[in-house]
């Protein structure tokens, strides 16, 4: 909002009768040192500090320090908190007349000054400019560097500046005070000729450096996300990390670098802190995901940049263990893997998985709607988050939302939200939605297929309009969401079939992806296995655990119905259960036997009643689903069971979707 547009409280008579008592009140304190009572306590106490503490002359033509070109740009680039506010400085400035918006770092220095141009170029008459320090110590009392001073904002009007150059200005100044930072970050400030200057200005400098608090306090909570998830995983691997801020300091250290006195937490050491600002935290760094650190001692390290958008925030380092013994022991699954790229955690060598994931990369750099279509267990959620992280919203929040696992009644609340007493049982005040939570971010719809054609229609009104009335009315709120939605049915099939809207169809379906069935991807089942497995170690706490050739054999026999998701709890259940580091066949337990790898003439299910029940239990699930179409939710209702005990039943019985003709070994087109 520019100050020109707002009506001040005082006329130009006003302000010029202010001016005139400053004035007077000022030339008695400058000539006998009287302390005047005219003038707030605030501006004598600055006063006071610019003469006695800092030998501040009245006639100083020009602040005592300045940075020069290079240092100036040097401190653009490293100052994190200017990089993340441009944008909001650039919005408030737009449309400025007849004052100048300023951003100081939080030493002073004058990194920015946007708005009206002639303002501008009459402030570099007094040195107000890019480049200047103007905090007390080196220009008297002003309006950023009295901010500084005291921490809260204040207003200096003409004379209330110690130095006489200074008061033909008037500046309002907000410092920007982040929770848990006792000094500020930086300081914003809103300059204007005092015959001009309005009152209202004020006001604008702490709105602009509200925003720019809240856009660092969301800054941290992604960092403190990521740093709480990094130390989560590396619990058991022994890994010694650190989080660091953009100041250089040490924010949090795990336990590993606790006891190998790595480093405290606070201030990193000087060429440390120089290293990883011209490596990680610059504007001109590297985009890189791993930066290599030599720390004191001669210790290595890795650091691992946390990004705000494109504003780095902070960083882990991963430190090198001291001992070179443990140099070639296997490594567990590093903290930092996640970090490095999402689609990392999508392993595989087979050619249909690698298509996928090369599709997913280039989707994932479009704001286009995604379907996943595959098998159950196929992983298409980790694809979703991989396709977030690497998006331009990574920033912002990744929401799954299972639709076929949410009753029918409760799926359109569950989705768009609700007002007091939209239904019994509703939340007192109400409450937003899913897309609500997923503004900024994107939405994955697991299971679409599974919506009843009301809860259709109503999602494709949302994809249209781009926004959303919560249920029991209210006022239409506007949602910017990327959606991802998965099913395990095709869509195509669905909308021939008359379940499935065909213009909601032609709005999902921009990006059509086919995640690959593990029966599919038999290159990948002992590389995957593998790695299921020493992830299991360190859960189950015991390291060394590997495959014996007869288990690895088995687990190519198996056909895997029910995907990496089988494969996963198979190889879990295996390392909990092994006597020792050897997981054999015996231990691996799949469709609910144990494999006989040998033994080719073992009892069938079939051949003992308890076997003869279940086989009639199997085939009669088999039946109702081939007569609904494997539809989950038809098949409940015509068995007269829950959804959730249908699936309990498929899954006991190990049955899964059978596969449609076109998946093949042809992978992606």
């Amino acid at each position: 909002m520019s100050p020109t547009a707002m009506s001040g409280p005082s006329s130009a008579r006003e302000r010029l009768e202010r001016r005139l008592v400053i004035h007077k009140a000022w030339e008695r304190y400058v000539k006998d040192a009287t302390e005047p009572h005219e003038v707030r306590s605030d501006v004598i106490a600055s006063w006071r500090r610019s003469r006695e503490l800092h030998g501040i002359t009245p006639e100083l033509p020009a602040p005592r320090q300045s940075l020069g070109p290079e240092e100036l740009e040097a401190r653009r680039e490293v100052d994190v908190v200017y990089r993340l506010a441009c944008p909001i400085l650039e919005e408030f400035a737009a449309d400025l007349t007849d004052h100048g918006l300023v951003y100081l770092d939080a030493q002073g220095n004058l990194l920015s000054i946007q708005g009206d141009e002639a303002v501008i170029e009459a402030l570099r008459g007094i040195r107000f400019m890019p480049g200047a320090t103007w905090t007390e110590s080196s220009a008297g009392t002003n309006g950023p560097g009295t901010a500084l001073a005291v921490a809260h904002p204040v207003e200096i009007f003409s004379a209330e500046h110690f130095v006489e150059a200074w008061h033909g200005w008037a500046c309002s100044a907000a410092p920007v005070m982040v929770p848990g930072d006792e000094a500020p970050l930086a300081v914003i400030d809103v300059t204007a000729r005092w015959e001009v200057h309005s009152r209202q200005a004020l006001h604008l400098a702490k709105a602009v450096a509200c925003v720019i608090r809240e856009r660092i306090v969301a800054a941290r909570a992604v960092r403190a996300e990521v740093v709480r998830h990094a130390f989560r995983a590396a619990r058991q691997s022994g890994e010694a990390l650190l989080a660091v801020d953009a100041l250089g300091r040490v924010i949090a250290r795990n336990g590993a670098a606790e006891r190998r006195r790595t480093m405290p937490l606070g201030p990193m050491p000087v060429a440390l802190r120089a290293a990883l600002e011209r490596s990680v935290f610059s504007a001109t760094a590297p985009r890189s995901d791993e930066v290599p650190l030599e720390l004191t001692g001669g210790a290595c390290a890795v650091a691992t940049p946390v990004r705000f958008g494109d504003t780095p925030v902070g960083a882990i380092l991963r430190v090198a263990g001291p001992d070179p013994r443990h140099r070639d022991s296997p490594t567990p699954p590093s903290a930092l893997a996640g970090l490095r790229s999402a689609f990392d955690r999508l392993q595989g060598t087979s050619s249909a998985l690698r298509a996928a994931v090369e599709l997913a990369r280039t989707a994932a750099r479009t704001p286009l709607p995604i379907v996943l279509d595959g098998e159950s267990g196929t992983g298409k959620e980790l694809f979703a988050r991989a396709i977030h992280a690497e998006s331009a919203r990574h920033a912002g929040p990744f929401v799954p939302v299972n639709c076929g696992a949410i009753p029918e009644t409760l799926i359109e609340p569950e989705l768009f939200g609700y007002q007091d007493g939209a239904f019994t049982g509703a939340r007192r005040g109400g409450a937003p939605g899913r897309f609500e939570d997923a503004h900024g971010g994107t939405l994955f719809l697991d299971e679409v297929n599974e919506l009843s054609p009301r809860s259709q229609a109503a999602l494709l009104r949302v994809l249209q309009e781009g926004e959303v009335v919560r249920v029991g009315g209210g006022p239409p709120r506007a949602v910017n969401v990327r959606l991802v939605a998965a099913t395990h049915r095709p869509l195509a099939e669905e909308v021939r079939a008359g379940r499935f809207r065909p213009d909601l169809y032609y709005r999902l379906n921009v990006l059509p992806i086919s995640v690959p069935p593990l029966r599919d991807r038999d290159e990948d089942v002992i590389l995957l296995a593998r790695a299921f497995l020493a992830e299991a170690a360190v859960e189950v706490a015991r390291p060394g655990l590997r495959l014996a050739p007869e288990a690895s054999a088995a687990l190519r026999r198996h056909s895997w119905p029910g995907n990496v998701r089988e494969l996963r709890n198979v190889i879990l259940r295996a390392a909990a259960t092994a006597s020792d580091d050897l997981v054999t066949a015996r231990h691996l337990v799949i469709d609910g036997q144990p494999e006989r790898p040998e033994d080719h003439h073992s009892t069938t299910p079939s051949a003992t009643l308890r076997g003869a029940v279940l086989e009639s239990e199997r085939l009669q699930l088999l039946e109702a689903l081939g007569a609904c179409g494997w539809n989950v939710m038809r098949t409940a209702q015509r068995l007269d069971v829950s959804r959730m005990t249908l699936y309990r039943l498929m899954k006991r019985h190990g049955i899964a979707r059978p596969p449609r003709a076109s998946a093949g070994s042809s992978g992606l087109p």
